[in-house]
């Protein structure tokens, strides 16, 4: 394989002693990941916190054989690969120090959705976090939210096929390679998410990663920064929805948890967290909305499209102009829609009648009071 930008990207991620935040301070440095694995790099280049050598020490060589395994494997399975400068990476996940080098996917992942929040919970769902989540997804599909949770059992589970059923954009974040679905009782879930638009499945993980221990703790990061916001529907006093939620206080993200009965051992990390201060006590997923000030935007929205109903083409310029701007003279309205004043009055007296535009004094115009 020839070597290219994305090769040397890959081979970033797989050097071992170089963590995320290492890789980020090589690249702003270097300008690029291709200058790390220059060979003349380690002797002429001075780059803070790496001595010469350290440089030596990177088994880049290794690093770069590694790359081009995982590279040919993601070819022949229709793998993507991107790089945490590239455009298309998550941009909310970019704000975070600790984002992954590179992100891999399968499926039509929608990385930037609008409105996106992971839904997180105990893998020993109850007859009551499963009706929590069945609410919160209804309750969020009017919106078009994005679901990130982390195809594990319960809640998670739970959350991907309630997303999948309202056709929702749902993200699986894996805490392994995507050579393989953990647990295999999912792959039904996966398979169908992979089908869906805007919906797949995301890990830092090259093919060949099991599914160890230590790896999701690591997976939780993703799910928390790729978000607008964490929503814990069920949690145990310890396990990975609260290392989630943690997470995403550490990102200043909004954390939001049910809460339930005081002796139930599924609600203790909810209270716990409520209780700390750590989340915002929901009841339902219209306070998640609401919260998140995504509820009074979506009635914005609607107010906006409500204006052009039933208006004809000059009338719709119209108000789009007087959008733009607090206040316009009739002699800047005239110049700017290239209308003549006689027309132009006509159809300002029109749109005045609908409640859809004021008369200021000195012959300027504003939207009217909705």
């Amino acid at each position: 394989m020839k070597t290219t930008e994305q090769h040397h990207q890959v081979a970033l991620s797989l050097l071992e002693g170089v963590g995320p935040k290492s890789a980020r301070l090589l690249v702003a440095y270097l300008g690029s990941a291709t200058a790390i694995f220059d060979a003349e790099t380690n002797l002429r280049t001075a780059v803070p916190g790496f001595s010469k050598e350290r440089f030596r020490s990177l088994n880049r060589t290794k690093a770069l054989k590694d790359a081009e395994a995982v590279l040919n494997f993601n070819e022949r399975n229709a793998i993507s690969t991107v790089f945490f400068a590239d455009q298309q990476y998550p941009y909310r996940l970019k704000q975070c120090p600790d984002a992954p080098v590179v992100l891999y996917s399968r499926g039509d992942v929608e990385m930037n959705a609008r409105r996106s929040i992971a839904v997180v919970g105990t893998r020993n769902m109850t007859t009551y976090g499963k009706k929590l989540v069945h609410e919160l997804t209804a309750s969020v599909a009017p919106f078009n939210v994005q679901v990130v949770s982390g195809l594990a059992y319960g809640i998670d589970g739970e959350s991907h096929r309630t997303s999948l059923n309202h056709n929702l954009s749902t993200v699986g974040v894996l805490g392994h390679g995507l050579d393989r679905i953990y647990p295999s009782r999912h792959r039904k879930i996966a398979q169908e998410m992979l089908q869906q638009k805007g919906c797949g499945l995301v890990t830092e993980f090259p093919h060949g990663t099991r599914p160890d221990r230590e790896n999701f703790p690591q997976r939780n990061r993703i799910v928390a920064g790729m978000t607008d916001a964490t929503v814990v529907v069920e949690s145990g006093k310890k396990g990975g929805s609260l290392i989630t939620a943690y997470l995403a206080n550490d990102y200043v993200r909004d954390v939001f948890a049910y809460p339930g009965n005081i002796g139930n051992v599924y609600s203790m990390g909810c209270n716990r967290l409520i209780a700390d201060d750590k989340a915002h006590l929901v009841t339902c997923g219209k306070d998640v909305m609401k919260m998140l000030g995504w509820e009074e935007e979506m009635k914005e929205q609607l107010v906006q499209t409500d204006m052009f109903e039933g208006l004809n083409g000059d009338e719709k310029k119209i108000v789009k102009t007087l959008k733009e701007f607090e206040k316009v003279t009739l002699d800047v309205l005239s110049v700017k829609l290239k209308l003549p004043v006689a027309v132009l009055n006509a159809l300002l007296l029109g749109l005045e009648m609908k409640g859809l535009v004021m008369m200021l004094p000195g012959k300027k115009y504003t939207l009217g009071q909705l």
